[in-house]
């Protein structure tokens, strides 16, 4: 099917001098202008088959790979390829040394193959050469041994490297990248699907890896015309259909109702004029047969208790030991907030995904976020989502998306080809456009939705077959070291069609979902009086599955409302804020007082006036003579001793963003506070939770420019940390700065951030800062009082919980502290030594990635410069790397540049 796929060959082995299966370099065929995929069993076939294909009399043999399957990719022409493909279709195709052929697929190539001159490989090659030119002494046994270790070891020799993490400063980020650098890769076995199989290695020094993916996708086009074909053999005196051979014809076919006839052994085909008259490129051909499970759904560990990933070098943060700069034990709970990253090639269907699982998650504990193509092939995601969904094509990221699940991760895919990127028997296909089937899923019985317009079905376990087991295989082993569980959970009533199969790898624990029906739009799209009984079935669908299959934390769909937002109130000094208002938005003939701030209108409300309309994401009334019931503002004033930073704060319940409030010329020092944000973003544009429970607030600095400007987001990160631990008793609680921005509990326990964004007018600077720390919020990671209580019972200590109030009003005090510090005479020099005390870094043994792919450059972090850039001592010399365009993992003592 469509799209043609691209496949990197640089590491397969070419066919020059007879391999791998003794194939002459000559061929009668001519004008090769089309590129197939073979792919054949392992194992020859028990009979002698009368009828053997040589490959030269097919084409010219370019690549081979060779593991669980004998990959080869053949040069032949149009005419050739249509009786390759009536010939696969109808019966047994076998080539040379007997060897069954189980797929076949038009493909584009990239690249040039090994030539296997190197000296690890010539002695493997000469080996194979000899094997071939002694019939009389072939054994096939040695023979596929022999193509398999000089596979691997040009596997091992090419060194494939894919893309490192989307950097910001912050290895949160997942944004949209520039450029690729590249990360070693073992390629290990042939995939039905794709080619190869991919599993990743680490490096001997430690680096963290990526997996890669050779497979491209093309330029989608419109299916014009799909010609399908029943074909009825006999074996053994039973029945065997091949079912809905789907052969895809970018153009027109005119069939006729002729006779074939075929002679591949002489090189050409002969075609009776009547049969077929072919105009245009046949892009793919593919066969299957249907399959049917009676076999019930697989209950599974919750995500919280599954095992984590086996990696000797690269050990998630759960299971990395201490390194030695830490100071403490370890940690509470969760490391980061936990992303689930949506991904579609459509925005409808990325949308609908994500507000879906909007519905159905506890959005308190994950960050629901979308990610783009470049970012999800990138792939900094790794180790650090809770579950990736998709919808529709993965393209060049499907490979990635199956080591997740290898790695034990978890895997949404609906209506996606990734389907066939983890599972290659489910690798063909009917077309059915804009179907609405009828499903049966646990409780929710003949439900209708809309079908995934490519119907992929299974083909069979073997090409002869007899009983179920065999048409529907129940393990899969095709991903070297892993072994997959297959369970149908849902088939559409009419063709038995699988709607939802899982997938759980039982060496990892990884889990995948894939549906062909599309449970990521609302019915109500598609269907018409029975659309809200079908949208609620969707959510309760979705619900199960993500709840009780995949682990996750879930929330009653029925229970979903949409945001709530809140009026704000302006807390300070009373004279300066009705001066302050009257020089923002003086009133205008008696109107209201409404200015904009951004893409957010603030309405300043006096005695007595009334907000034109109720507070929404877009709209913020504020009043200015009342209080808010749920911030104390006696308790904040009582402990802010700062002239400016702080002392004028809008507060809000519930607000979009602090920063939007600030995102215009204020004043210096103002602020805005939201008890609960709905739209937070951190560095790099990713969604920041911020649920009830963490303190957030963003304030506005003014000044000069000055060399000092550039720490001012480390000062904010300092000051957050002062500001807890500045107190009697608490210096002890383990609170630190990850360099450049982050807060930790430890070395792994994220439980804060700082963002800052400038504005430059001539020599003038205003910064708006916005900052985030859990105070109280036991999700998504832990808190600043659950450390309290720990340390507590650690250490025999009475500390008192802390409030949201006093860590504001003391913040806002170390902040203003801290930039009057860096603004005096010798200021930087007194700021990084405070600043030291509280990092995380000091003489850290750390890797640093460069942009050109080269090896990974080993150094010890010294400091910061002056510009808050980070110094590493390296063989080299001295090197510095930019906090906005680098990302510090410290679990895996890497630096690497943003893309």
């Amino acid at each position: 099917m469509k799209p043609t796929q691209c496949i990197e060959i640089s590491d397969w082995v070419t066919c020059s001098g007879g391999m791998p299966l003794g194939s002459s370099d000559q061929s009668p065929v001519t004008d090769l202008d089309v590129d197939i995929l073979f792919e054949c069993e392992m194992d020859p076939h028990e009979d002698s088959s009368p009828n053997v294909t040589t490959l030269e009399s097919m084409g010219q043999p370019i690549a081979w790979k060779a593991g669980s399957h004998l990959a080869i990719v053949l040069k032949t022409n149009i005419e050739h390829l249509s009786v390759i493909g009536f010939q696969f279709v109808g019966g047994e195709f076998v080539i040379d040394h007997n060897l069954p052929v189980v797929r076949i697929q038009t493909v584009q190539i990239c690249g040039d193959p090994n030539k296997a001159v190197d000296a690890s490989m010539r002695s493997l090659r000469t080996d194979i050469q000899n094997n071939l030119k002694n019939p009389l002494e072939f054994q096939w046994s040695v023979h596929a041994a022999l193509l398999r270790k000089l596979s691997k070891v040009v596997d091992i020799k090419s060194e494939v490297r894919s893309t490192t993490a989307q950097m910001n400063g912050s290895y949160d980020s997942l944004q949209e990248t520039t450029s690729l650098s590249r990360r070693s890769v073992t390629l290990a076995d042939v995939s039905v699907n794709t080619g190869r199989s991919l599993s990743a290695e680490d490096d001997t020094d430690g680096d963290i890896v990526e997996k890669s993916s050779d497979i491209i996708q093309s330029e989608e086009k419109p299916i014009e015309q799909i010609e399908t074909i029943r074909v009825d053999t006999k074996t053994d005196d039973k029945d065997v259909v091949l079912e809905n051979v789907t052969v895809e014809i970018q153009h027109n076919i005119t069939p006729k109702k002729s006779s074939l006839k075929l002679d591949l052994k002489k090189g050409t085909s002969q075609l009776s004029t009547s049969l077929l008259n072919i105009s245009s490129q046949i892009k793919s051909v593919t066969t299957h047969k249907r399959i049917v499970s009676t076999t019930g759904p697989r209950k599974v560990i919750p995500l919280e208790s599954t095992s984590k990933v086996k990696d000797e070098h690269k050990p998630s943060s759960s299971q990395q030991s201490t390194p030695k700069s830490a100071k403490t034990s370890r940690p509470l709970v969760n490391t980061k907030s936990p992303n689930v990253l949506v991904y579609s090639d459509s925005l409808v269907a990325r949308d609908n995904l994500e507000a879906s699982l909007k519905k159905v998650l506890d959005c308190d504990r994950y960050t629901v976020q979308s990610v783009s193509r470049a970012a999800l092939e990138a792939g900094a995601w790794r180790g650090r989502a809770a579950l990736v969904a998709v919808a529709g094509c993965a393209g060049r990221g499907a490979a990635l998306l199956l080591a997740h699940l290898l790695d034990g991760g978890r895997l949404l895919a609906l209506c996606s080809d990734l389907l066939h990127s983890v599972l290659p028997y489910y690798k063909t296909a009917e077309v059915r456009e804009n179907e609405i089937v009828q499903f049966t899923y646990d409780k929710w019985k003949s439900v209708k939705m809309k079908h995934h317009i490519f119907c992929y079905q299974a083909s069979p376990a073997k090409k002869q077959f007899s009983t179920e087991s065999d048409r529907q295989p129940s393990k899969y082993t095709g991903h070297p070291g892993h072994e997959l569980d297959i369970q149908v959970l849902a088939s559409e009533e009419t063709w038995r069609t699988p709607s939802l199969l899982q997938a759980t790898d039982l060496t990892n624990s990884g889990i995948a979902i894939f549906s062909q029906i599309h449970l990521e739009a609302d019915p109500s799209d598609y269907l018409g009086d029975e659309a809200a009984e079908s949208n609620v079935a969707r959510l309760g669908i979705l619900h199960k599955i993500c709840g009780e299959i995949l682990g996750l934390h879930v929330r009653d769909p029925a229970e979903f409302k949409q945001v709530e937002y809140t009026r704000g109130f302006f807390l300070g000094n009373h004279v300066h804020k009705l001066s302050q208002v009257e020089r923002w938005c003086p009133a205008v003939d008696g109107g209201a007082r409404v200015q904009q701030l951004g893409d957010l209108e603030v309405q300043w409300c006096l005695r007595g006036e009334a907000p034109r309309e109720p507070p929404s994401e877009n709209f913020l009334p504020v009043h200015v003579y009342e209080c808010p019931e749920n911030f104390s503002t006696v308790e904040y004033f009582d402990n802010l001793s700062s002239r400016c930073v702080g002392r004028l704060v809008v507060y809000a319940e519930v607000m979009s963003s602090t920063m939007r409030v600030t995102s215009q010329p204020l004043a210096h020092g103002a602020g805005a506070v939201a008890g609960r944000q709905a739209a937070a973003r951190g560095r790099g544009g990713n969604t920041w939770l911020s649920p009830l429970g963490q303190a957030s607030i963003s304030v506005q600095i003014w000044h000069k420019m000055s060399p000092s400007t550039p720490l001012v987001q480390h000062a904010a990160a300092l000051a957050a940390v002062q500001a807890i631990r500045c107190q009697p008793n608490y210096e002890n609680l383990d609170i630190r700065i990850k360099w450049p921005n982050d807060i930790y509990y430890g070395r792994d326990v994220k439980i804060g951030g700082t963002i800052t964004t400038a504005n430059c007018m001539g020599d003038d600077v205003i910064l708006n800062i916005g900052t985030g720390v859990n105070i109280s919020n036991k999700v998504p990671t832990t808190c600043v009082n659950d450390i309290i209580e720990e340390y507590n019972e650690a250490h025999g200590a009475a500390l008192a919980p802390m409030s949201i109030e006093k860590f504001l009003a003391r913040y806002c005090t170390q902040l203003e502290r801290t930039l009057d510090q860096l603004a005096a005479d010798a200021g930087i020099e007194a700021f990084l030594r405070l600043y030291y005390e509280y990092w995380l870094h000091t003489g850290e043994e750390i890797r640093v990635h460069t942009d050109d792919g080269s090896s990974p450059v080993v150094g010890t972090v010294i400091g910061v410069d002056e510009a808050g850039w980070l110094l590493v001592n390296t063989a080299a010399g001295e090197t510095k790397l930019a906090p906005d365009g680098n990302t510090f993992d410290m679990m895996s003592g890497l630096i690497a540049p943003r893309l």
